[in-house]
């Protein structure tokens, strides 16, 4: 395999891939649209554009790290323009921003959530409402946190929903989606079952996307629980060459790639 150019869509400089990308055998020269050490800076005034400067400095791999930027819809632009990009697009970020919308795909497939509740028989509870998630003990609890909520937005005060309080293991899940495989960063068999049907959700509602998704679960009684996805990488840790894995994601042969701890 050669090595590759690289860059990281970041606003504001702080990429979470930056250390795994410098350390790769397999980096050529590194780019940013934003300064960080050691990288290239690339700057644009509209995702078209930065495609175009993508195709001239021959970039191999754009890796999205501006939720910002998905939610205005840069990776569909660039995977128009035909540059290889990492990221959800603005559809299957719904996952993420929307509970709803995530709740609905996931008893779909007989993955487990926490039961949604019109009114809490006993506490604590959880108050969820897009990316807000409180532990409310009591129904003055309940009220405050909503009082403290609209006073920030009615309409998202207006959105919050109970969920029933599991007390279990947390457990960030990091996978790696490449449009027909899933790549989960666990060795845990009772996990691994949980990925092969959230592969099975993603390949047959078609949300098409080249990149990472990060799984909320709670584990209790050996019964896995999703609550939410994330766009978060705080927690990865790779024995694989970053660079090489990312490769493998565009030319959806994550199949071929084995991971162990």
């Amino acid at each position: 395999m050669p090595k590759l150019n690289v860059l990281i869509a970041s606003e504001n400089g702080q990429a979470k891939t930056i250390e795994l990308i410098k350390k790769s055998k397999y980096l050529n020269k590194l780019y940013s649209t934003a300064r960080i050490d050691g990288a290239v800076e690339v700057k644009f005034n509209t995702f078209k554009e930065l495609a175009q400067k993508c195709k001239a400095l021959k970039i191999d791999i754009v890796i999205v790290e501006s939720e910002k930027w998905v939610l205005q819809g840069i990776t569909d632009v660039l995977r128009t323009n035909l540059v290889n990009c990492l990221a959800l697009t603005s559809y299957a970020n719904n996952l993420v921003l929307s509970n709803n919308f995530a709740r609905e795909l996931l008893n779909k497939y007989n993955i487990l959530t926490p039961q949604k509740l019109l009114y809490p028989s006993k506490f604590p509870v959880v108050l969820k409402s897009g990316e807000i998630c409180k532990i409310g003990n009591s129904m003055e609890e309940i009220i405050n946190i909503r009082k403290e909520i609209a006073k920030q937005s009615e309409v998202i005060a207006d959105s919050i929903y109970l969920e029933e309080y599991i007390d279990g293991e947390n457990f960030n899940l990091i996978s790696l989606f490449d449009g027909k495989n899933l790549l989960s960063f666990t060795n845990d068999k009772l996990i691994i079952e949980y990925s092969e049907k959230l592969k099975e959700m993603l390949i047959s509602e078609n949300i098409q996307f080249i990149g990472f998704l990060t799984s909320k679960l709670i584990i209790k009684d050996r019964m896995v629980y999703n609550t939410g996805f994330s766009a978060d990488l705080s927690d990865i840790n790779l024995n694989i060459d970053f660079i090489y894995l990312l490769n493998s994601a565009i030319y959806q042969k994550l199949n071929e790639i084995h991971y162990n701890t």
